[in-house]
């Protein structure tokens, strides 16, 4: 009789999932990447407010501030700086999020320095505004523990897209951060409590955008 697998997770070992639902889960991480929810933000946010406008600004800088950052951690994954594009050690994930405030600042510097002769929509400079605050406060808590940085995103990807296009989505919104939760688990990058602040952060940081879109825009 053969043994189940075993996996690492922050030290600890666990039993490993089935194949099949390990695949699932990696895929589910995937699609559902931090990268990829913000980015369908930013594209909601400059669609609903400017229309295609708005929706090739947020798309523009979608691929500066999300796009760019994912090809350099794909390249030094392969090259074995990192372990992984999500950078599961979280002694790596330090430089990378300060790497990526330095490149939302500079990008949100330009905008609001030529937003209003280039007519960017202050929608797609407000959400990226919040991208900052997304990293930075992840920055901070990983300096002593590692969160989930896929729920923090989906969990704000679920509260801000209905504050965005209309309540009724929060039904779908919320099934993205519980299918999240659940492959960080199963793939053993996160523990239970990981996922639950993660979740609890992008909350968090979802309804602050909520209020200051409903404010500003």
């Amino acid at each position: 009789m053969t043994t189940t697998p075993l996996q690492r997770t922050n030290g600890k070992h666990s039993a490993a999932t089935a194949p099949g639902e390990n695949r699932a889960a990696h895929a589910i991480a995937a699609m559902l990447s931090p990268s990829i929810l913000a980015s369908a933000v930013l594209l909601i946010a400059g669609t609903v407010d400017s229309g295609w406008w708005g929706f090739w600004w947020a798309a523009a800088t979608a691929v500066v501030l999300l796009g760019l950052p994912m090809a350099v951690l794909i390249a030094l994954s392969r090259r074995g700086v990192v372990d992984s594009r999500y950078v599961r050690r979280r002694e790596h994930r330090f430089p990378v999020y300060g790497g990526v405030c330095v490149l939302i600042v500079a990008v949100l510097a330009a905008q609001l320095l030529l937003g209003p002769a280039l007519g960017i929509p202050m929608s797609v400079t407000l959400t990226a505004m919040f991208l900052l605050l997304g990293v930075t406060t992840l920055m901070v808590i990983t300096l002593a523990w590692k969160v989930s940085a896929h729920t923090a995103m989906a969990a704000t990807f679920a509260v801000a897209v209905p504050v965005l296009a209309g309540g009724w989505l929060v039904f779908l919104t919320w099934m993205v951060p519980v299918a999240v939760a659940w492959s960080r688990l199963r793939t053993g990058d996160h523990t239970y409590w990981q996922t639950v602040v993660g979740i609890w952060m992008g909350v968090l940081i979802g309804g602050f955008y909520g209020l200051m879109w409903n404010w500003w825009i």
